[in-house]
């Protein structure tokens, strides 16, 4: 039987950690669903996975047009294995809208900054905990994590945490079955599924007596190994024509920019993962799969590729401060943490005019036609009509299952665009440039637009 230990009385120290994740829960709720209604969430993946939900109300269970029309993907295992979405189902039947992943994320996030503090407590006591507590609820990778679209991953945050909570306590079966949920996530979640029960099975050093004793992590993390290989050689090309993201390490390559973000992630930690050897064991796994990758994202603050990095380097930070005796030091180590994650942010009233290479900022002042093309959106949503669009308004058009933000292979009834916007210019421009002749202008304001197929019948008022 799983079991969480919660006094009956809270002391002060449990309290404020409550009162953090609080908080910080109704902090991202508001920050994501003010970037969604000022339709900042323009790197698809929101759209992506609302209308892969949506699909199940359509008959259509997690088919996006996105995926379809890029890797001809007929459903969203055909790029990721990530059958923790089907836990999300019968929330979103309920609540059929991109906030309600929005809203999932933040409280999910949020819940793995409790969970953070009951580790941090088990391992160094209330005060140090506390103190822990804080540094993780500011980190900015937690941020960027949260305000980068929605992703399943995100559930895989406080699962990471809740894992060596039972090791803790001794729950082994509960840690293997939150290791199983681990690896529903995604499937490169296998990765910090493997770290973590090697780490853990290794703690008492690498001796044939210590090795008899945790046979059984052992064998935990090589089925872990031999899952991952399975889903990604095996069940993602079956749904789809192979696994697209081998590529990215095709040409590995470290550089200075890698190297920056690696000090600097590790900074907003106050460095505390790295003053313990045995921690390598716990983080190596997943700091070479961003390491290495040829996509620049995913050594950036700012977006949600440090999934497994951000728990796991908490956990490595608590053991590290539990062993070492570096005290003394704390408070500045921990301050230079805060500095760190304030630094890299990724959070912005506006778009930058400078881009940075380092951080992917969440701009929420709304797109230069946000308010001309709400009233749209709404009257498109109750429609049958086929909408091709920008990214921008993709995520609050994904309900509908024939919502396309790429002209190849589709002629829709409806044509969309912010022509305020770089990216409304740009997909305007894309489209028209194969079937321009046969659309028409019906409606423009503030820079948006609506166009109509010849033969289409749409008053706009």
């Amino acid at each position: 039987m799983v079991k969480l230990e919660f006094k009956t009385r809270l002391s002060p120290y449990d309290i404020t950690a409550v009162l953090i994740a609080l908080a910080y829960s109704l902090v991202m709720v508001h920050f994501s669903l003010t970037k969604l209604r000022s339709f900042r969430y323009s790197s698809l993946d929101l759209g992506i996975f609302t209308q892969s939900l949506a699909g199940f109300l359509h008959g259509k269970p997690l088919f996006n047009t996105v995926e379809w029309q890029l890797y001809g993907a007929p459903n969203h295992f055909g790029v990721h294995f990530q059958p923790a979405l089907f836990l999300l189902v019968p929330l979103f039947r309920l609540f059929p809208s991109p906030k309600t992943l929005l809203v999932l994320q933040s409280l999910t996030l949020g819940s793995s900054i409790l969970l953070a503090y009951l580790l941090a407590r088990k391992v160094l006591g209330e005060r140090l905990g506390v103190a822990l507590t804080v540094l993780y609820a500011l980190n900015s990778s937690l941020v960027g994590i949260n305000l980068f679209e929605f992703h399943p991953v995100s559930l895989a945050v406080p699962l990471f945490l809740l894992a060596v909570y039972f090791l803790l306590n001794g729950n082994t079966s509960a840690f293997y079955a939150t290791s199983i949920l681990l690896l529903l996530t995604k499937e490169d979640a296998f990765l910090g599924v493997t770290s973590l029960t090697l780490w853990w099975a290794l703690r008492e050093g690498f001796t044939p007596d210590s090795l008899r004793r945790n046979r059984n992590f052992l064998i935990h993390a090589g089925l872990a190994i031999v899952y991952g290989i399975i889903v990604i050689k095996i069940v993602i090309p079956h749904f789809g024509s192979g696994y697209i993201y081998g590529s990215l390490y095709s040409h590995p390559s470290l550089g200075s920019k890698k190297a920056l973000y690696f000090l600097l992630f590790n900074l907003t930690f106050g460095l505390l993962p790295l003053f313990r050897p045995r921690n390598a064991l716990l983080l190596t796994l997943p700091w070479l799969e961003n390491l290495l990758a040829s996509r620049p994202s995913q050594t950036a603050f700012g977006f949600h590729y440090p999934y497994m990095l951000v728990p796991l380097s908490f956990i490595a930070a608590v053991f590290a401060l539990k062993e070492l005796n570096i005290r003394k030091v704390l408070p500045v180590l921990l301050t230079l943490g805060i500095i760190a994650s304030c630094s890299t942010m990724p959070i912005a009233e506006k778009p930058p005019r400078i881009h940075n290479p380092l951080i992917h900022y969440s701009a929420l002042e709304p797109i230069p036609g946000a308010e001309s093309a709400r009233p749209i959106i709404r009257m498109l949503l109750r429609s049958n009509l086929s909408v091709y669009t920008q990214p921008d308004f993709y995520p609050a058009l994904a309900l509908k299952e024939n919502v396309y933000v790429y002209p190849n292979g589709v002629s829709p009834d409806v044509v969309l665009v912010d022509t305020g916007t770089y990216q409304g210019r740009l997909y305007l421009w894309r489209l028209m440039k194969t079937a321009g002749e046969r659309y028409r202008l019906i409606y423009s304001r503030n820079g948006v637009r609506v166009y109509a197929r010849a033969g289409v019948s749409l008053h706009v008022h």
